[in-house]
């Protein structure tokens, strides 16, 4: 296995605890809560109004049968998401977004896996949808990593930028529910890259950055912005 390869099994391995934490919870908290839930409540509403033990058992019965429908059906839209080899394959999209050499993958690899704890944060996302997902950074002499993000992950070769910019977005995300809807609003603190070639592209200081990090946390922003004040 080259070094490259080592570097993916290592964030595939980092990933793969939350994956597992997430599969135990869902086939042993939440698959059992929805069975009981719902043969608890069908059968009740089968005895209402006079109903006898047989109507009971039929609508406990029914209902166990539509929670393992429903169960069957969450497992099914969540268990291939949480496989730590999809994430691996987003992290290599993600490489080959920045069409290195194979010199320069190898320099990736060796540098994400030498890293010391000082260039490494990793966090909890807390904001709106974001499950308590994991995230990370890592600054390496030449590159920096954001895991856990959106895009999942965010790759900057540092001898391209020009200049890093603090910001700050005020967005709304919903959240809709069987028969609700919550409007979250919230403030997204961003790190914008600015490569050196903007001007040769078209691109002027008014533009968006060429790459950003985005958190829901200004604190972790700022851990990574002190990071970052090592570049240069």
């Amino acid at each position: 296995m080259d070094l490259y390869q080592r570097w993916l099994q290592a964030e595939m391995e980092w990933i793969g605890v939350y994956c597992s934490k997430i599969r135990r919870q869902s086939l042993f908290v939440t698959a059992p809560l929805i069975l009981a839930g719902s043969t608890v409540v069908i059968g009740a509403l089968s005895a209402v109004g006079g109903g006898s033990m047989a109507d009971l058992g039929y609508g406990a019965f029914g209902g166990f049968m539509m929670g393992a429908i429903v169960c069957g059906i969450f497992l099914l839209v969540l268990l291939p998401g949480l496989s730590p080899k999809r994430y691996g394959k987003k992290i290599d999209k993600c490489v080959k977004g920045l069409s290195l050499s194979e010199a320069e993958k190898e320099q990736l690899a060796r540098e994400m896996l030498e890293a010391d704890e000082k260039h490494k944060i990793c966090f909890t996302i807390t904001g709106p949808g974001s499950k308590g997902t994991l995230g990370k950074f890592v600054l390496t002499p030449h590159f920096a990593f954001l895991e856990g993000s959106y895009p999942y992950a965010i790759l900057v070769r540092l001898a391209d930028v020009a200049e890093i910019r603090r910001n700050e977005e005020r967005k709304t995300a919903t959240e809709r529910r069987a028969k609700s809807r919550t409007v979250y609003r919230y403030t997204l603190y961003t790190i914008g890259f600015y490569r050196k070639d903007r001007l040769q592209r078209g691109l002027t200081e008014t533009d968006l950055p060429d790459e950003a990090f985005g958190f829901f946390d200004v604190g972790v922003r700022e851990r990574v912005m002190e990071l970052l004040s090592e570049v240069g």
